[in-house]
């Protein structure tokens, strides 16, 4: 986790190499605990048991388990980050389709590998905090130049800026949806296809 997002989440800000290996070890321990116990087994001293440190040493940088939600919940948001640039990069010369797929598949990939955790985020987070304003104008921002590099596929009627702001709102959405809320008896790779399916059908109205 990069020192800025630390010291918006954090007591007292981990500087050295030993400080942020500590804060790394609890914040990777409640990924565990969910996965292997469940939520309501995600408590101050379990996570401390199993990040094999003090609580002592844990209360030095959170205060309480929802000051390691939103850490965690600001650590997803860089890792959302990378991802999207690492995917916008890759595609840079792609069409429009193309990038819509991949960074659909992107998004509901990186969902995929623990939902138990995102259960729990949406919890304890409010939706609203954290960096999810910041993130949610970043998110409109790279779309913006993805779209208004690829405008000329576009209708006439579409404006950038406004379709930009509900094609990344669709994506965010969606791939949530299909990790987090799919129905039983619809399989993750139908539900992708549709969602991709959804996104071209307004871009291409």
């Amino acid at each position: 986790m990069k020192p800025s997002t630390l010291a918006r989440t954090t007591r007292r800000q981990p500087k050295q190499r030993r400080a942020l290996e500590t804060v790394d070890a609890v914040l990777d321990a409640v990924l565990r605990i969910l996965k292997r116990e469940g939520a309501a087994a995600v408590t101050t001293n379990r996570i401390a048991e199993v990040a094999g440190v003090s609580i002592g040493s844990l209360y030095q940088y959170f205060p309480d388990k929802r000051a390691i939600f939103h850490a965690l919940h600001n650590r997803h948001i860089e890792q959302v980050d990378q991802l999207i640039e690492h995917t916008l990069a890759a595609h840079a010369s792609s069409a429009l389709e193309e990038l819509v797929k991949a960074l659909m598949e992107a998004m509901i990939e990186i969902h995929e590998g623990a939902p138990e955790f995102y259960q729990a985020l949406m919890a304890e987070v409010p939706h609203d905090s954290g960096g999810q304003p910041a993130f949610a104008v970043r998110l409109h921002g790279v779309f913006l130049l993805a779209i208004a590099a690829r405008a000329h596929r576009l209708k006439k009627h579409h404006d950038p800026a406004k379709t930009a702001f509900v094609v990344a709102h669709m994506v965010d959405a969606l791939s949530h949806a299909v990790v987090l809320r799919r129905p039983q008896g619809l399989s993750r790779s139908e539900l992708k296809k549709e969602a991709v399916r959804a996104v071209l059908a307004y871009l291409h109205s």
